[in-house]
């Protein structure tokens, strides 16, 4: 399931999931990179729920040369999470650095929060220190990746089925038996594979 322009996959359930596939293509030579600006990366984060529509719109005035940096950290993040998942998959032991790296963007995007009340002075709740600063879509993406990790149950964490697909998802099926991106796309592909295969 892609966004009304068809730029980003939402077949992953979870923020980071979604993040993960912003990389489209992955298992060929040449894949497409759909975080490719600052305005994409605001328009993802924004779609995401990860960040409000008016502090994306705030963001998006920004030019200055941390914009392209957040760009490519995010891109990073992205990648470690991405070996992290591999790992899983595989049944293989996650890499110590690629836990580091997370680890690190993590608590960078934990400090850059602080406790606030509502205006009724009753509600407390995390806001960013500087909800206007370049890496505010980093550190929004860096919880994400955060939560995926430590509260989604890592068997519900599931790869595309199709061997040309690499779209990671959560499995929140009945029986949780769900094998595809999307039955539409992957799922009808393989079955007329098979099909002719027989």
């Amino acid at each position: 399931m892609r966004d009304r322009a068809g730029l980003f996959d939402w077949s992953g359930g979870h923020p980071a999931l979604d993040l993960v596939n912003t990389l489209d293509e992955r298992p060929f030579p040449s894949p497409i990179e759909n975080l490719a600006t600052f305005g994409d990366l605001l328009r993802f984060t924004e779609l995401a729920g990860l960040i409000e529509r008016p502090q994306a719109r705030h963001l998006a005035k920004l030019s200055d040369p941390s914009c392209s940096l957040v760009v490519n950290k995010v891109r990073k993040l992205r990648e470690h999470l991405h070996e992290v998942l591999r790992a899983m998959h595989a049944g293989r032991r996650v890499a110590q650095e690629d836990l580091d790296a997370i680890n690190h963007v993590i608590q960078t995007a934990h400090a850059a929060r602080t406790l606030r009340t509502s205006s009724s002075g009753g509600l407390v709740s995390h806001r960013w220190s500087q909800p206007f600063a370049a890496d505010v879509p980093l550190n929004a993406c860096a919880l994400a990746v955060e939560e995926l990790l430590v509260e989604v149950d890592r068997k519900r964490i599931r790869k595309c089925g199709a061997s040309d697909c690499g779209v990671y998802f959560v499995d929140t099926s009945k029986g949780h038996r769900r094998r595809w991106c999307s039955m539409n796309n992957c799922g009808n592909r393989e079955k007329q594979r098979r099909w002719r295969a027989s």
